[in-house]
């Protein structure tokens, strides 16, 4: 029990004001234990608000990848199928008339240059997100598909096309290597003339 030990005030009242102990050795090891233990909590909680921080910047990343790589396949949909359908309007109706080299012609050497969907093949772009400082690393591969099954690469000319797109950051690189991702994506263009 506390004692209490009288003061007078200036107008002439007693006041009890409570005399302090001192702890006890078990009070204060149960005040450390205490604290231990809020510790312990603090530091989880920080723990997991950090690794939420990262896995939220990986999911930002996945989406900027995601939007790069379909504004290359946007600008890809707009090109001719081929260098022999970029400038004229003429019906092709043998797949012997078609490139039989996939890639850019000469002198097209940037996406600006690009007049066919094949003059990505080989091409590889690098893309600095507006707004961020992340730089985004982007390559391409066109292939002549089977147009029965487009995951199958035809050797021979067809009238199908499929481009692969592959987007990762580059830049800031990664401190964690399971936050690096890869956005991989295709794109099928087939080729067809109303007569």
């Amino acid at each position: 029990m506390y004692g209490m030990a009288p003061i007078l005030n200036t107008r002439n009242y007693v006041l009890h004001i409570p005399e302090y102990q001192i702890m006890t050795t078990g009070q204060t090891m149960l005040t450390l234990g205490a604290f231990m233990f809020l510790t312990t909590i603090l530091m989880n909680f920080y723990n997991i608000v950090g690794n939420t921080g990262d896995t939220i910047s990986s999911g930002q990343n996945g989406i900027l990848a995601t939007t790069i790589a379909a504004s290359y396949i946007e600008a890809a949909q707009g090109l001719a199928f081929d260098q022999i359908t970029d400038t004229s309007n003429i019906a092709i109706k043998n797949v012997s008339t078609l490139s039989a080299v996939l890639g850019p012609e000469t002198g097209e050497d940037s996406l600006a240059l690009f007049n066919d969907f094949d003059d990505f093949n080989g091409y590889t772009a690098v893309k600095q997100a507006a707004g961020s400082i992340s730089i985004y690393r982007t390559r391409f591969s066109v292939y002549y598909v089977r147009p029965d099954d487009i995951d199958v690469v035809s050797a021979a000319k067809t009238f199908a096309k499929r481009m692969d797109l592959k987007t990762w950051r580059v830049f800031p690189p990664s401190t964690d290597p399971a936050y690096i991702d890869t956005v991989r994506t295709s794109y099928v263009l087939g080729y067809f003339h109303f007569d």
